[in-house]
């Protein structure tokens, strides 16, 4: 995806990323685990169209998943206010866990696509009124 992008526009696109506001999914519920260092994020699922609808009621399929976060998937969850931007997400988790920039990046870049892949939180852009 980025070869094609010249080195101005990935780095303009690097720049974006930073910028981007993570957000709770406002329909998911926190359900307390046992165990303290984990988390239970359960995810309403949506079923569209007659079709699916119709499958779900046939084969009674879930209304929720559940997914199940380990101690950094909780830390990771719990710093997401709606307010913080990805850049920001990253140079405290960099500086709790003693890490380079680029570390924590990778780190929490994998945790946040798989937790938007999977409807636990949704990555949105700030508006252009706000960017000071």
């Amino acid at each position: 995806m980025f070869s094609s992008l010249s080195i101005p526009q990935q780095e303009a696109r690097f720049r974006e990323s930073l910028k981007v506001v993570p957000v709770r999914n406002a329909s998911a519920r926190v359900v307390e685990s046992d165990d303290p260092d984990e988390l239970v994020v359960e995810v309403q699922l949506r079923y569209e169209g007659a079709v699916l609808k119709g499958l779900q009621r046939l084969f009674k399929l879930h209304a929720t998943k559940r997914y199940v976060l380990d101690l950094i998937g909780r830390r990771v969850y719990e710093a997401v206010d709606g307010r913080k931007t990805f850049e920001q997400l990253i140079d405290e988790f960099a500086a709790r866990e003693k890490l380079t920039f680029f570390e924590s990046r990778a780190l929490l870049g994998q945790y946040f696509q798989t937790l938007v892949r999977r409807g636990v939180i949704v990555a949105t852009l700030p508006s252009r009124t706000s960017i000071a």
